[in-house]
Order: C-alpha cells, then sequence, then structure tokens
C-alpha cells in the first residue's frame, strides 16, 4: 500500500478508528495491523490526532471474547446458539450472525434467527452459554439494516414531570436541553417521549423526591403504589 497516497490527518483517521477497536479486542489482531500500517515511520503511531474513541466498558473482559467468537462465525458463516434473558424471559436461540453493531453505547449482534423466522439484534450483554455451532449456513440475500434511533424504542408515551433544579444536570445528560422548560418558581417543566413503562418508572424513583411524574396521568396511581411496596421493604 504506497502510504503517499495518504495525507497524515487520513492515516490518523484510520488509527483513531483501529484504536478504538482494539479498545475491545481480546487479542493483538488491530495492534499488528497498526504496526504495519506505520512500518518504516513508528511515530505515526504517537498520535495526534484530536479524537480518541474508547469503546471498552466494564464488560470489557466477558464481551471481547463474546465479540471474537461471533467474528469468526460471520467469517466462516456458521451458525453461533447462545441463552438469551430478555423481557419476555429466557430462551435458547440458534442465530445465523451476519453484522456486529455498537450502538446506543452497547454491543449487538445482527443476524436470522431460527426461532422467529425473522432478523433480530440480540445485546451480547444479556448472552450466556454461547457457542460455535460449527455448521455453515447459505448466505441469506440480506435486507438493510435500519438503525434508526427510535426503531427498537418506538415512542409509546409522552411523558411531563416537574423537576427540581438539582437534578437538571441529569436530564440534560440523559434526554437534552431542551426537554427542560423553566417555571416561574425556578422548578423545571420535563417532556419527553418515552418507550416504555418499566423503564420510565425505575427512572423516577432514581430520581427520588427531586421529580413529580404529571404524565400520563393514569401512572401516578401504579407509581405511588410500587412506592408504598418499596417502603413496606424498607420501613
Amino acid at each position: 500500500m504506497d502510504k503517499t497516497l495518504l495525507t497524515s490527518r487520513e492515516m490518523q483517521s484510520i488509527l483513531a478508528g483501529l484504536r478504538s477497536l482494539d479498545s475491545v479486542s481480546g487479542t493483538s489482531r488491530y495492534k499488528q495491523l497498526m504496526d504495519k500500517l506505520a512500518m518504516g515511520n513508528s511515530s505515526i503511531l504517537t498520535s495526534n490526532s484530536h479524537i480518541l474513541i474508547d469503546l471498552s466498558s466494564w464488560y470489557k473482559s466477558c464481551l471481547a471474547p463474546k465479540i471474537e467468537l461471533i467474528q469468526a462465525a460471520i467469517d466462516a458463516r456458521e451458525y453461533i446458539s447462545f441463552a438469551y434473558f430478555g423481557p419476555s424471559g429466557e430462551s435458547r436461540r440458534k442465530l445465523e450472525p451476519y453484522l456486529l453493531v455498537f450502538q446506543w453505547s452497547s454491543w449487538y449482534v445482527w443476524g436470522f434467527c431460527l426461532m422467529r423466522q425473522d432478523y433480530r439484534l440480540f445485546k451480547l450483554n444479556r448472552m450466556v452459554d454461547l457457542e460455535c455451532c460449527q455448521e455453515v449456513f447459505d448466505k441469506r440475500i440480506l435486507p438493510p439494516y435500519e438503525n434508526e434511533a427510535d426503531r427498537p424504542f418506538p415512542i409509546r408515551y409522552l411523558v411531563k414531570a416537574r423537576c427540581k433544579p438539582s437534578i437538571k444536570w441529569r436530564i440534560v445528560d440523559e434526554f437534552g436541553p431542551e426537554t427542560l422548560e423553566e417555571l416561574p418558581d425556578g422548578d423545571f417543566m420535563f417532556t419527553a417521549g418515552y418507550s416504555d413503562k418499566e423503564n420510565l418508572f425505575c427512572w423516577i424513583l432514581s430520581l427520588g423526591d427531586q421529580i413529580e411524574l404529571l404524565e400520563p396521568c393514569e401512572f401516578r396511581r401504579e407509581l405511588a403504589e410500587l412506592g408504598r411496596r418499596v417502603y413496606e421493604i424498607y420501613r
């Protein structure tokens, strides 16, 4: 590869991408590739890039082997199987893996699920007993992968809540400043779409007495009952 075709800035962009993959890799594959690109000019590995992408997480020790196994299965066109924990319970799945996806701050595998007879996205953190079946499948004509942000989390509820100034930072961090409107008394009105009632309740409870859910109004009684049951545990 003639490196004179690449400017220093372009090479640093390539290295930034490789470093991001290296942050979750359980092998030296990407380090070796960076060494190859820098052959004869080791100073290029001393990053002067203004971008650092770190894809690692608290789960790196268990994620890296999963990523490596799934990559190998995709290359070999071999089924993978795993136990999966989802909202509807635990199930055993067999999958034609086609794509590793890093999205919504987590790793996923996308492929054709034999149980559902359709394409599905599975979160790696919810997969256990992952194994390669060493059984080759015929690659399908794939539909485009749809990665719109609201596709897996469709908006079902319009949420309104009164918030204290002490949690403004958290709402800005999680939902953006445009979801807040300052009220005359110094509190804030939070307005946003939400996809899941259970997650909404968990989020409201995590903010303690610094927030009051106003809408959907029918959730208020359920939330109060949930609070009563929590109180009974800790009283």
